[in-house]
């Protein structure tokens, strides 16, 4: 019997979504497609008051609203060998929460087949997921995923490449974490493979004079012109066979990208905070400029006593839960690399630094909070 409906055009795992702005300040998704074993499920949009954002140079063009888009898979990962492709575009003054709602699983082949040559180490098809991100200027993305839990035996390559208009102020941030694996059936890295890379560029305009160029137009004449510049080009690949030795104990292992000027408080934060870090024989020449605790109980503190008494609990946290972790600014963007003995551990880690700045709550929902809950 022939079927009723037109046959599909897109590929398997294809998912295009386009985010526009409809007058005056309402973000619409103007196109969501998917195909299996890809989903993509639109939810409740995030109110904003034009006063909440806590920067004022991003604060020019506020929508009225965060869209949130949870991409899903189906049994809650994905199958030896699935491929994915996921385009975003956001249009100029929008903004997006990418969630998921829970562990993305990487599944382990069926059926493992034997190598048939010393030179070929694996026949084990490899799962891929592709997204390409476009951010216009003034639009904002944050991407805050559950970590990766990749199975035993199973292959993972991931490539997420963004286009940010970073001087017309498009903003981005993104977590990208992989765990150990199945922790509660004893599984510590024991994947065949995990690649990941990230790529920032950016396609900001510019004026170019065609002064001297007169075949090509009026003298002193100006066009705009975007040029594809990168700015970050970040990989983590674990396929070392000794890998388990070599982790130090370590379960889950993720970074933190934070670009743009909605963002730069969040990775002002990151920076400051690892500054205050204590060093292995160092003097800490502004101890007498820090807050000292207050003798009186019934004394409100203030806040930098208060910072200073979370900063204090959240290292010992540290060190109880063997948070490794590191911040740098790079060509403008802060790069944050962490490390845990459990993804609990990282979790709590993640989510009071973030919830303690606030940036990702007030900005972007508590659709941005869910990956750390």
């Amino acid at each position: 019997m022939l079927s009723p409906f037109p046959p599909s055009t897109s590929a398997p795992g294809t998912g295009i979504v386009k985010l526009a702005l409809r007058p005056p300040d309402q973000p619409v998704f103007e196109t969501l497609t998917f195909s299996y074993p890809l989903k993509l499920v639109v939810s409740a949009p995030h109110n904003l008051s034009h006063s909440s954002s806590s920067n004022s140079e991003a604060s020019t063009a506020t929508p009225s609203s965060v869209a949130l888009l949870f991409l899903l898979s189906y049994g809650g990962g994905l199958v030896s060998g699935d491929h994915i492709h996921l385009s975003i575009s956001l249009a100029p003054s929008t903004r997006l929460t990418v969630a998921t709602q829970g562990s993305t699983k990487i599944f382990k082949p069926s059926l493992l087949l034997p190598s048939t040559s010393t030179s070929s180490p694996s026949t084990t098809p490899i799962t891929r997921q592709d997204l390409k991100v476009k951010i216009a200027a003034n639009a904002a993305l944050w991407l805050g995923p559950d970590p990766c839990q990749p199975f035993a035996f199973s292959r993972y390559a991931q490539t997420q490449i963004f286009e940010v208009d970073i001087r017309g102020g498009g903003s981005l941030g993104l977590v990208d974490w992989v765990s150990e694996g199945r922790s509660a059936r004893g599984e510590k890295w024991e994947f065949e493979g995990w690649r990941g890379r990230n790529e920032i560029w950016d396609v900001s305009s510019s004026l170019s004079s065609l002064r001297g160029h007169e075949s090509r137009g009026v003298a002193g004449e100006k066009r705009t012109e975007k040029k594809r510049r990168l700015i970050l080009r970040d990989s983590l690949i674990l396929t070392s066979p000794h890998l388990p030795s070599r982790v130090d104990g370590l379960g889950i292992f993720g970074t933190v990208i934070l670009i743009g000027p909605l963002l730069s408080p969040l990775a002002n934060f990151f920076i400051e905070e690892f500054k205050s870090l204590p060093r292995i024989g160092a003097r800490d020449w502004n101890a007498h400029d820090k807050p000292q605790a207050t003798a009186f109980t019934d004394t409100v503190p203030t806040e930098a006593e208060r910072r200073e008494q979370w900063r204090k609990k959240r290292q010992e946290r540290e060190k109880e839960d063997g948070i490794l972790w590191t911040a740098a600014n790079v060509r403008g963007a802060v790069v944050v690399k962490f490390g845990a003995r459990e993804v609990e551990g990282a979790k709590v880690w993640l989510g009071g630094m973030l919830k303690e700045e606030g940036t990702v709550g007030r900005d972007f929902g508590p659709g941005g909070l869910m990956c750390v809950k």
